[in-house]
């Protein structure tokens, strides 16, 4: 009777100290949770709380821990904890709790966030794996449907709908109406190959003017082009003129309005001696160049929110300028091929689209144009469209 009572008694402690040990676990899981929420809500003063708390339940990051019921969450205390401190402009701290993150268990969030903090990065680690013979499967060819392309040195992932344009008819100023019609239609052929921008058909926008009774003659204020371009759908048109000397000399301007506010965001021109067909494809040729080469696509983060202002970690010397316009968006889990195991992109999420109101030199104001999945926050990423 008395071994029985012992081992009772033993039996009993046992659960008491498992009993124990899950309500700890629940604590810091809780605190790691709320944390989180409050993240998302912008509050990080009371996140960051959350996460110190939690680390001293569980000081350790790691990539999944078992809670109850066997389920397995991430768990990455000092990450979250560090990328609050970077908000709340605590740089030094922030450094120091991202590089314990990375050096218990890296992940590409953090590596991210030391990048932004210009810390040392560790490149990642490689794993052994077991290689198994598998039948050759051969890429696919690329199409112009992809979703990257290739900017100098750098791909870019590209991200909702490009850059709408309509390219209005060129005003003449001294030169032939034949000459007008070869630049109009050369500028519109060289801006679709390029596949920066979506280009308007010249016959969709011809049918508008002849419509509305404005002709084509390409004498039309930016104003009201702009008005129309907004009609019918496009970002910015091309407004422009070509002149002809006595020479035989050419020379062509072109205007990028900014079909929400009629600004002009961009202003080229292009010259040429001699106005045969070979001279006047490569003046056109160049002219596209130049204004292709004046809309970069741009991509980077939203910084910080202040009520209706947005602030991007990328201004004139990356391209942006007053009166583009940015698709802003949140990216989610990673798409792999389930047979080859390549990774193939991620999941993306659209969130809305600014436009840019001030261009400095590192960083740029915006304003809301478009919301569609939901809040803009901090951290969220941006391309130009």
């Amino acid at each position: 009777m008395k071994k029985f009572s012992s081992v009772c008694l033993i039996g009993i402690l046992v659960s008491m100290v498992m009993v124990s040990s899950a309500v700890a676990g629940g604590e810091w899981f809780r605190n790691y949770a709320d944390g989180l929420k409050a993240m998302k809500a912008q509050n990080y003063e009371s996140a960051a709380e959350l996460f110190r708390s939690a680390l001293k339940g569980n000081p350790k990051d790691k990539k999944k821990v078992r809670t109850y019921g066997m389920h397995f969450i991430e768990y990455f205390p000092h990450r979250e904890l560090g990328i609050c401190l970077y908000y709340l402009g605590d740089n030094s701290e922030a450094l120091r709790h991202l590089q314990i993150s990375m050096e218990q268990e890296p992940s590409p969030r953090a590596r991210d966030f030391l990048r932004q903090l210009g810390g040392n990065v560790p490149p990642p680690k490689r794993e052994k794996k077991v290689v198994k013979k598998q039948p050759r499967i051969e890429p696919e060819k690329k199409s112009s449907g992809d979703t990257d392309m290739i900017v100098g040195k750098k791909t870019i992932k590209l991200v909702g709908e490009r850059m709408g344009v309509a390219v209005f008819p060129f005003e003449n100023k001294g030169a032939s109406r034949d000459l007008g019609d070869i630049v109009l239609d050369k500028m519109i052929t060289v801006l679709v190959n390029n596949e920066r921008f979506r280009v308007l058909e010249r016959a969709q926008l011809n049918k508008v003017l002849e419509e509305q009774s404005l002709g084509v003659s390409g004498v039309l204020d930016a104003a009201t082009a702009a008005q129309i371009g907004k009609g019918i759908g496009v970002d910015a048109i091309i407004i422009g003129s070509v002149a002809a000397a006595v020479s035989g000399a050419i020379s062509v301007d072109a205007r990028v309005i900014d079909t929400e506010s009629a600004a002009i965001i961009v202003a080229q021109d292009a010259y040429s001696g001699s106005a045969d067909a070979q001279s006047v494809k490569n003046t056109v040729e160049n002219l596209a160049r130049k204004i292709t080469e004046s809309l970069p696509l741009v991509e980077g983060f939203v910084i910080r929110i202040d009520g209706d202002r947005y602030i991007l970690d990328a201004g004139r010397i990356a391209g942006l300028k007053k009166g583009m316009k940015c698709i802003v968006y949140k990216e989610g889990a990673v798409i792999k091929h389930p047979i080859t195991g390549e990774v193939l992109g991620k999941e993306t999420k659209i969130m809305g689209e600014l436009l840019v109101t001030n261009a400095y030199d590192k960083f740029s104001e915006a304003k809301i144009l478009e919301s569609q999945g939901g809040l803009i926050s901090m951290g969220d990423k941006f391309l130009t469209k």
